[in-house]
């Protein structure tokens, strides 16, 4: 499924406003049952964006995490930030939506909707 077809998708299926400028899609790690995610830090401190939101595809689920940007804001010294990129790198594990780097191994559990 392209970035397109899953917007438009999860757009229908979540009764949603999903757009490339307020969502990213991640697939699964085929090697691992986790996502590699990073998030643009200019994304997280735009004053127009009130939400992040991450659509991750596993097997036959697409789960949908509702991050508060004032979250990642608050708590950006916990995360792995790549400083080449300028983006926030998260490791989530597919089952208990854990980040798996940085120094604070936080929950994202609370933002799946």
């Amino acid at each position: 499924m392209t970035n397109r077809e899953t917007l438009d998708f999860a757009n229908r299926d979540f009764n949603a406003d999903f757009t490339t400028s307020n969502t990213h899609f991640f697939n699964v790690n085929t090697a691992k049952p986790i996502w590699w995610i990073e998030i643009p830090i200019s994304k997280i401190k735009s004053p127009s964006l009130p939400y992040i939101h991450l659509l991750l595809k596993s097997d036959n689920n697409l789960n949908w995490l509702k991050v508060d940007k004032l979250y990642l804001v608050d708590n950006l010294k916990g995360f792995k930030i790549r400083q080449n990129k300028d983006v926030i790198c998260l490791e989530i594990d597919s089952h208990t939506f854990q980040n798996m780097v940085g120094s604070s191994k936080t929950s994202f559990k609370q933002f799946l909707t």
